[in-house]
Formats: C-alpha cells, sequence, structure tokens
C-alpha cells in the first residue's frame, strides 16, 4: 500500500511540475503578445506582470518537492563517497529526518500565518489583488509536500546513497 501511495504522490508532484512548466511557458507567449498590444496601440495585458510575480511564487514553492524527488537540488556528494556504505546511509537518512523536521516547522508556521491573514483579509498593494492567506496556503502546503518527501526519500535511503555515489563517482569525484 506504502508503493502505491508513493506512486500517487509521484503523480501528483509531475503535476505540479507540469503545471509550473505550463505557466512559464503561458510567460513566453504572453510577455510578447503584450508588447505587441503595446506597440500596435491597441491596450495592454494589465494584470500580466503581477499575475507572473505570483505563478513564479507559486510555481517556486509547489515545484519544489518535485525538484528534490528528482535529486536536482544542489548537494553536495563528497561526505557520502568519503564515508564507508553503511555511514553514507545513515548520514543521508539523517539528512531526511533533519529536513523532514525542518519542513513540519515551516509547515505549521506556514498554517498559522494563512490563518491570521485571512482572519485579518489581509490583501497586497496592488493592481491584482489575491488575499494573502492564499499565498501563506501556497506556502504551508508546499512544506507538506517537501516533509512528505524527505520522509518516502528515507525509506529510499539505501537506493539514494548507491545513486548519489556512483553518479559522483562518474563526475569525478
Amino acid at each position: 500500500m506504502l508503493n502505491r501511495l508513493e506512486r500517487a504522490f509521484e503523480r501528483a508532484l509531475l503535476g505540479l511540475a507540469w503545471l509550473t512548466a505550463a505557466s512559464i511557458g503561458a510567460f513566453a507567449v504572453l510577455i510578447p503578445l503584450n508588447l505587441a498590444l503595446i506597440k500596435l496601440g491597441w491596450g495592454n495585458l494589465w494584470w500580466l506582470h503581477e499575475a507572473i510575480e505570483y505563478a513564479l511564487y507559486v510555481g517556486v514553492f509547489v515545484a519544489a518537492p518535485w525538484v528534490l524527488r528528482q535529486g536536482a537540488h544542489v548537494r553536495v556528494d563528497v561526505l557520502l563517497t568519503a564515508l564507508p556504505k553503511a555511514g553514507s546511509r545513515r548520514l543521508e537518512q539523517a539528512v531526511d529526518v533533519l529536513g523532514a523536521g525542518l519542513c513540519i516547522v515551516l509547515c505549521v508556521y506556514g498554517v498559522r500565518i494563512c490563518i491570521s491573514e485571512f482572519e485579518d483579509g489581509t490583501l497586497p498593494d496592488k493592481d491584482l489583488r489575491i488575499p494573502t492567506g492564499y499565498m501563506m496556503l501556497v506556502f504551508a502546503v508546499s512544506f507538506f509536500l517537501l516533509a512528505v518527501e524527505f520522509l518516502f526519500r528515507l525509506r529510499r535511503s539505501s537506493e539514494a546513497v548507491e545513486a548519489g555515489i556512483s553518479a559522483s563517482r562518474e563526475s569525478g569525484f
């Protein structure tokens, strides 16, 4: 059952990554379109710059668990290659536990701030006004997803250590 849950979680993360990629693709179309509208004197997409700010914020946070799952985050494997396999595995597990714990703390913080922002009804000083509570909700959910991914990494730690060591050796370390 845990394997099925992990596969479903992986598909959900992939979906979030595709949404992030689609939003970046939309920027590539909408920015030149907006410039053409301005140059032709037909108006502009007044909301575009602020929508891009929101989309980048959301995209960075919701795609982060997928990046962690892919192992595409910044990482230094020098210690993993220098330690014996058992030590490398324990170090990887300790980092995963520490990462999950930190993400849980940040998730709880995000939930508290989210609730506070919704109670206060805080709105940003922008033309495109999305309540701040929703942005804090993105923060909290992303750190929840990161904590779950760290726990799945803990479960796969032996495989991760082997992959990390072989990749480091191939790159010359």
